[in-house]
């Protein structure tokens, strides 16, 4: 299949990078106003100075391309958006939807039976590695839905993915990417807590890092964010609200397995909505 018009949606933190990693390998990418806020108006400039294409309005982009792409902040920009009547007319057949929130699998699976009677193809592929991967054009990317579809547009997901997997069945990418975050919450709250106990007793936190990285507690998170905890910078990354919506998205996928200790990490970050903006290692507040 050849991809050469995509559509994109979402011009966030990651979106942005991504939208201009396509540009730069020659993509035609169509964008359009979502915000009036400055940034978002600085982002489209930006991006139009690269070649893109500005549409009047959202449900213009499907117009005259071969794929949409949509990488938005939670389930309900989603709907909003793929699942708005004057969208899914300006959509033509055969259009493939690469849908790339980090969501519920049921969303995106609505999206798919939403659009079965133009037989567009929905896949499902959230990532992982953050902003930095993101700018790199190093995400991992998390692929589900129609095996041979997903195969096919490989040359648009080589563009921004350095590590790049089929999972299975539409919403087993979203799945994982939900458990993802459960482990990675879970793990950097043992991390906020060692850490919040070495500094109460004194220990030289370039000496814990160097002999538990290489112990049996090493961890992403010990390696990404105990000098982040120790300079409390807690600016950009990833925001402690999107973090609550993975973690929640973990719990409702399930209803007959006890999750304790997930749980017991989602009542803490409803405990702190009012760092939702900054990153999600700002929970180690309630540690003061």
């Amino acid at each position: 299949m050849f991809i050469k018009k995509i559509g994109f949606i979402g011009l966030g933190a990651m979106g942005f990078p991504i939208a201009k990693h396509l540009l730069k390998h020659g993509f035609e990418v169509h964008v359009a106003k979502h915000s009036s806020k400055k940034e978002s108006l600085d982002r489209i400039k930006e991006l139009e100075l690269l070649g893109a294409k500005n549409k009047k309005s959202i449900s213009e982009i499907p117009i005259g391309v071969d794929m949409v792409i949509s990488i938005l902040p939670s389930d309900k920009e989603i709907e909003s958006v793929l699942l708005d009547e004057a969208f899914f007319n300006n959509m033509e057949k055969d259009t493939i939807i690469l849908e790339m929130t980090s969501c519920s699998p049921e969303t995106v699976i609505k999206v798919e039976e939403y659009y079965r009677s133009k037989n567009v193809k929905v896949i499902d592929a959230p990532v992982s590695g953050g902003v930095k991967g993101a700018i790199n054009g190093s995400l991992t990317i998390l692929g589900s839905g129609n095996e041979e579809v997903f195969n096919e547009i490989k040359e648009v997901l080589d563009v921004f993915g350095q590590n790049i997997y089929y999972i299975g069945k539409l919403g087993a990418g979203k799945t994982l990417k939900s458990i993802n975050q459960m482990m990675i919450a879970i793990n950097t709250m043992g991390l906020i807590e060692g850490f919040s106990v070495a500094k109460k007793q004194g220990i030289d936190l370039n000496i814990m890092q160097d002999v538990i990285s290489q112990s049996s507690g090493n961890s992403y998170s010990l390696n990404r964010y105990l000098h982040k905890l120790e300079q409390e910078d807690f600016e950009g990354g990833f925001k402690l609200s999107l973090m609550r919506k993975d973690i929640k998205t973990a719990i409702d996928s399930v209803d007959d397995i006890p999750l304790p200790f997930t749980n017991l990490v989602y009542d803490l970050f409803l405990m702190t909505k009012k760092y939702d903006d900054m990153d999600f290692i700002a929970i180690s507040k309630l540690y003061k």
